[in-house]
């Protein structure tokens, strides 16, 4: 059996991903949750090249089952996490750019000058947070004539995405448009219950992480 193995110490999980001729070795981790922590197989795609280009182009060719014209909507995504995966989606799709919700205000984003929609978001590797688009970000999304994708490495809460649906529904509001239409969440993977019917679309996810387990303190 090949495996793409992890540099981290601790207890593995091996997650099989139908399309991929090998395993991805996830190490346990605990980060906190209230009065105590989760144990969760931690599904961290930031600097793995080899692996957001496979499950990129796995992704792409699902978006395209159920996508009709891919290359016609617009993708939202937050960084940093899924944003290597996007980009290799993004590019197997033919789409030249992608909007993405950034994790705080930036200096470059001049928000005395220019326009910002900012939100609140919960994640359950990340907790609470911001997401905020700027100038370019908010005319793609406005500019959106055919819809919306979202893209996210792990959907477990549903807190991040609904907090890029909130992006969604401001930016919509601004163009003078009614509700976006979002025809897909696509990820690598779920987790746990997935933020169950609040959801905006349904999910097309890669593989499905084991369920966070509680760990007392």
């Amino acid at each position: 059996m090949d495996v793409l193995n992890s540099s981290e110490s601790g207890d593995k999980y091996l997650l099989e991903v139908d399309g991929l001729d090998y395993d991805v070795e996830l190490p346990y981790v605990l980060v906190p949750a209230r009065d105590n922590h989760l144990r969760i197989a931690s599904f961290n795609l930031v600097g793995q090249t080899r692996l957001n280009r496979d499950l990129g182009l796995l992704l792409a060719k699902k978006i395209r089952v159920s996508v009709p014209d891919p290359s016609s909507v617009v993708i939202l995504t937050a960084v940093e996490k899924a944003l290597q995966l996007t980009q290799v989606v993004s590019a197997e799709l033919n789409i030249d750019s992608v909007a993405v919700a950034y994790n705080r205000i930036k200096p470059h984003m001049e928000v005395e000058r220019r326009p910002v929609i900012q939100v609140g978001a919960d994640s359950i590797t990340s907790g609470g947070k911001f997401l905020a688009v700027y100038e370019r970000d908010m005319q793609l999304l406005t500019s959106a004539t055919n819809g919306f994708i979202i893209i996210d490495d792990v959907v477990s809460t549903g807190g991040t995405i609904m907090g890029l649906y909130e992006i969604l529904e401001e930016a919509s509001a601004r163009s003078g448009r009614g509700a976006p239409q979002v025809h897909g969440i696509f990820c690598a993977a779920t987790e746990g219950n997935k933020g169950g019917s609040l959801l905006p679309a349904p999910i097309h996810s890669l593989a499905e992480l084991p369920v966070p387990q509680t760990v007392e303190r």
